[in-house]
């Protein structure tokens, strides 16, 4: 009918305005505002609600978060809309009809809920179960079994938070990601020190992504970083002595390095030291320092203009000579070579 506004109230309690959309006498269609509930539902209410309707009890959660979330609309403001809506529809000053209907519980709704809740309650095992797996491949460090993980986990949706601000929703799931990656990390006997600054740089770049695409692409990039990162750096499988011996090496690549100062530090034997450096890791720990050495040495070759010399000081080399000769003997090539086929112009 025209110049009505028809407020429907469901089983529970949820209320809908609707209007007729006119063409002169030819009906276009319907508008529907809501939903919206007209007074507060304390506990002791919903828990009425649930009783009278047959739903699960378990529902009272998720019902009192759904009625908190919604927009309270009395009478009053009932009206205003109403008036908007017949005056926008249907040009000129009318005062609506307010006609209300109450809507009949059906008779499957308590079977409907708890198919739903059957349904939920499984999404969100598989959700926590693909979370989990994510996290335990993280912390072994294992890039075979993350990605098996990362298949798995595929076509497995999370809620936004924020439905009418899906970007902002997958940034916010994005951070949570991030503290539970860095964690798992941390877990597996990564320094703080490190997590810390990959974990910034993730905030940063995720609080600047303009797009789902750009964030899903974080996701993967995050996960792998951190995976890669527990190979690497993880010294929780290590005795104490060596794990603080390749701390300290990490800490102190720049500054010059031996055995005999790095047992002095540790209050340690050099003998004692070396023996079990070079059972734990395979390695002396000359060896080690040279490869992280060269490692670090590969990074400030790939990233701005240092020179072969500039390199070779920035990790600790005095000599230039003797660091080309390590990173060649490593690297199976020169410092001035492997920068030229990383520039691309070799």
């Amino acid at each position: 009918m025209k110049d009505c506004v028809y407020v429907f109230c469901d089983s529970i309690q949820l209320e809908f305005l609707a209007a007729g959309m006119w063409d002169g006498a030819e009906y276009r269609g319907t508008i529907v505002v809501g939903p919206c509930i007209s007074k507060a539902y304390p506990p002791q209410l919903l828990r009425e609600m649930i009783h009278k309707e047959r739903l699960p009890l378990v529902m009272q959660r998720q019902l009192h978060q759904c009625y908190n979330t919604l927009t309270m609309v009395d009478e009053a403001k009932q009206h205003a809309i109403s008036s908007l809506l017949i005056n926008v529809l249907t040009p000129g000053m009318r005062q609506p009809q307010r006609i209300e209907i109450a809507l009949p519980p059906s008779e499957d709704t308590a079977v409907k809920f708890n198919d739903d809740l059957e349904q939920d309650r499984t999404l969100i095992e598989r959700r926590y179960a693909s979370e989990n797996k994510l996290l335990h491949a993280i912390a072994k460090g294992d890039p075979h079994m993350l990605k098996t993980a990362m298949e798995e986990g595929k076509g497995i949706s999370w809620p936004y938070r924020h439905p009418n601000a899906p970007v902002r929703s997958m940034k916010n799931l994005s951070f949570s990601a991030n503290t539970l990656f860095r964690k798992a990390a941390e877990s597996a006997g990564v320094h703080p020190f490190y997590l810390d600054s990959v974990s910034g740089k993730f905030a940063i770049q995720i609080e600047q992504a303009q797009s789902i695409a750009e964030l899903q692409c974080l996701h993967e990039e995050m996960l792998q970083a951190y995976c890669r990162m527990v190979r690497e750096l993880s010294v929780a499988a290590l005795p104490s002595m060596v794990k603080e011996a390749v701390t300290y090496i990490r800490f102190n690549i720049d500054q010059p390095l031996s055995l005999n100062r790095i047992a002095e530090t540790l209050g340690v034997h050099p003998s004692y030291l070396s023996r079990t450096f070079k059972r734990e890791l395979g390695m002396t720990l000359t060896e080690y320092i040279n490869k992280l050495r060269i490692e670090e040495a590969k990074y400030v070759l790939d990233h701005g203009n240092a020179s072969v010399t500039e390199a070779a000081l920035s990790v600790g080399y005095n000599d230039p000579n003797y660091f080309s000769k390590v990173f060649t003997k490593l690297e199976h090539v020169t410092p001035k070579n492997y920068r030229k086929r990383k520039k691309g112009y070799a």
